[in-house]
């Protein structure tokens, strides 16, 4: 129980450290799309923040105001006006909720300059020859990870993303990424649609994935289904702290072996590959 507070708090003064990062503010959330902030999910207390944020935010109110039917309105109904702190301190709430993805959407280099996506690349390297490697690259320190691969036999990046889709693209010119692919995916609800990769089967040697926060954790047994069809290998990295940890059953059961990376600024975190080398 001590060590679950622990760890909300550590990850609620993370977020607050990336409100700062960015300098976030509630009117941030017209860089967002319905299926990032998923309504039909929220629980009561956050429906709440939200029809208490929207008092003086019209515009923001507007743009969501067709997705946010799902909200328990029940749960959620305010007996008085609101006063003007109440409001506030709603928006304050959940731009903090929605801080990592705010970030990505309002600054995609300052999400790019995060800490862990940086992590000890050698794990890969000690193992697979770049020169004569595929790689399918997805999740948080893809943006790090496709640079280490730059002179690999091909990176494919799925991110469907817009804004940070358009940033890797530049990227990838920029730090001369050769033979590299964006494949575009479409985002539903809160699912990060790795179930569903556009790519033959075999077609790549080692898929790295990093953590994702918006990906639905009971949707990982089909992704782990799709990453296995997709590349012989798969290397899972746990390397953003804001994420829960992964299901370690569920990742045995498929043949993954655990192990730990150094990640930049927060030292050890764990990672599982699946290997037929």
């Amino acid at each position: 129980m001590a060590a679950s507070a622990n760890r909300q708090s550590a990850i609620g003064n993370r977020q607050s450290a990336l409100v700062r990062l960015g300098q976030l503010s509630f009117e941030d959330f017209l860089l967002l799309s319905a299926e990032t902030l998923d309504f039909g999910h929220w629980t009561p207390d956050a429906s709440k923040d939200w029809y208490l944020a929207t008092n003086n935010a019209p515009r923001v109110a507007l743009r969501f105001q067709f997705s946010t039917c799902n909200l328990q309105t029940a749960d959620c109904k305010i007996a008085a006006v609101p006063g003007l702190a109440d409001v506030h301190a709603a928006q304050q709430r959940l731009v903090e909720r929605f801080a990592y993805a705010l970030l990505r959407a309002k600054a995609p280099p300052l999400y790019d300059a995060l800490p862990w996506h940086d992590w000890d690349f050698s794990v890969v390297t000690r193992r697979f020859p770049l020169w004569r490697t595929r790689f399918v690259l997805a999740g948080d320190g893809t943006t790090v990870a496709m640079c280490r691969c730059r002179k690999s036999a091909g990176v494919y990046v799925v991110e469907p993303d817009e804004a940070i889709a358009r940033y890797v693209e530049r990227k990838a010119a920029i730090e001369k990424v050769r033979r590299f692919r964006l494949v575009s995916l479409k985002p539903q609800a809160s699912s990060f649609k790795l179930s569903e990769i556009p790519l033959p089967d075999n077609s790549v040697d080692l898929a790295i994935v990093g953590s994702i926060p918006a990906l639905d954790t009971g949707n990982w047994k089909l992704a782990t289904h799709e990453l296995l069809r997709v590349a012989a290998n798969t290397l899972l990295v746990e390397n953003n702290p804001l994420c829960p940890p992964l299901d370690l059953s569920l990742l045995r059961d498929h043949g993954f072996v655990s192990q730990t990376v150094e990640v930049n600024g927060l030292g050890p975190r764990p990672c599982h590959l699946r290997s037929d080398r």
